[in-house]
């Protein structure tokens, strides 16, 4: 296994840990101060219900985001189900189920983060899902009988 790819595993192990026990100071901690981060991208009218999603450019700009995303969701639980790592690149793969506040009603995910890490932080994170189950928690429609969580 090549340097890069063992740094890049600490530091994608640390993250994912991290994120999972709910530990996100120890996680924007890992982030380079001018990451490059983005959180899907929003479609106006479709997902942009959203507030937290973008492109952001700066750890703090991240910081805020996660706050956005603090307010107006509960994460439930958060498990790592995958970790592939390769030189300077990781994909992790996250199951997660969460509680929009205002509507009460719970989405379960499948998401993956892509982690570029340089010199031992995050230096580019990018998340893959389909949001059609954290837009309709957020607007208030509950789900069919059989796909409740």
């Amino acid at each position: 296994m090549s340097e890069a790819t063992e740094q890049t595993r600490d530091v994608a192990k640390r993250w994912f840990a991290a994120l999972t026990g709910g530990d996100f100071g120890t996680a924007l901690g890992l982030l380079a101060d001018d990451v490059e981060w983005i959180n899907y991208r929003p479609v106006p009218g479709y997902n942009d219900d959203m507030k937290w999603i973008g492109t952001l450019h700066t750890s703090e700009e991240v910081a805020e985001s996660v706050q956005v995303f603090a307010g107006q969701c509960e994460v439930i639980s958060e498990e790592l189900l995958d970790l592939v790592v390769e030189g300077e690149r990781a994909a992790g793969i996250i199951h997660e189920i969460s509680r929009v506040k205002e509507t009460g009603i719970d989405f379960e995910i499948i998401f993956t983060h892509w982690l570029t890490v340089r010199d031992g932080r995050i230096v580019r994170w990018e998340s893959h899902t389909d949001p059609s189950e954290i837009i309709r928690a957020l607007r208030g429609d509950a789900p069919p009988a059989e796909a409740a969580v």
